[in-house]
């Protein structure tokens, strides 16, 4: 009996695949597999367990979500206390140890409320939260792009957008990086922001839009207590690579082409 090929197999999924920029990162991140752990946790997407950390960053950026949502539907800013008890909330559905639930609801209260005690003032009801654009038939290529923004400031008279994505764990001052680590960290990021910015303007309902900046704004302070807020203006040499690399990946997904990468 002839066993099916691997496009055979994946026909059926890669139809209707649509590319987000974790799957890219994920393709392209050979420290961490590169295209074998994209083509086993993305496409075929094996169970693994979500990690005590990464729940916690959902919990916080749904937190913030919900105070954004609030504002937009009320006109007025929910009360940080109902904030953080909120925080409180999603962070015990979690499935995780109490050592880890206590260490992580610590760490969220504190960084959420230095997070808003900086920054709360800068929140509008116009912005938009979590904006989703799956069906917004997004192109580069033949690539179809997906996503959802976390927060976009959106000028409808200029004609201009400004995305924010917002992150925890240990926040950067400039895009330099001063580890090896973080310098692996902030490229993602970048390219991150560059990906936002082609799924923006090539889509159905923002084509006519200029992204003009993508922002990094970390939630949790550094040392000395700041809040750091990372600013990029995206610039026409970065993103053209970028496209490049998009429509380079696509085609190999499209083809079911998975380099070993393993050396």
């Amino acid at each position: 009996l002839e066993q099916p090929t691997m496009k055979e197999l994946l026909a059926h999924t890669l139809e209707s695949y649509k590319l987000s920029v974790t799957h890219l990162t994920s393709f392209l991140d050979v420290t961490r597999g590169g295209p074998h752990y994209f083509l086993l946790n993305n496409l075929l997407r094996f169970p693994k367990s979500k990690h005590p950390s990464a729940e916690y960053g959902s919990a916080i950026h749904e937190a913030l979500q919900r105070a954004h949502m609030h504002l937009a539907s009320t006109d007025m800013k929910k009360p940080v206390e109902d904030i953080l008890q909120e925080f409180e909330q999603i962070l015990s559905k979690y499935n995780m140890g109490e050592h880890d639930y206590k260490l992580y609801l610590q760490r969220g209260t504190t960084s959420l409320s230095a997070f808003l005690a900086a920054k709360y003032d800068t929140f509008n009801p116009s912005q938009k939260v979590e904006l989703g654009f799956g069906a917004q038939q997004s192109r580069v290529g033949d690539a179809v792009l997906t996503g959802s923004l976390d927060l976009v400031d959106i000028d409808n008279k200029a004609k201009t957008m400004v995305v924010t994505d917002y992150k925890t764990g240990g926040s950067s001052s400039n895009w330099n990086g001063k580890t090896d680590n973080e310098k692996l960290k902030l490229h993602k990021y970048r390219q991150q922001l560059l990906f936002y910015k082609l799924m923006c303007e090539q889509s159905r309902d923002y084509s006519r839009y200029t992204v003009t900046n993508g922002v990094l704004q970390f939630v949790e302070p550094a040392q000395g207590g700041d809040i750091h807020t990372l600013s990029l203006e995206l610039d026409k040499s970065e993103l053209e690579r970028m496209s490049q690399l998009i429509c380079a990946v696509w085609s190999k997904i499209m083809n079911c082409d998975f380099p070993d990468t393993s050396s």
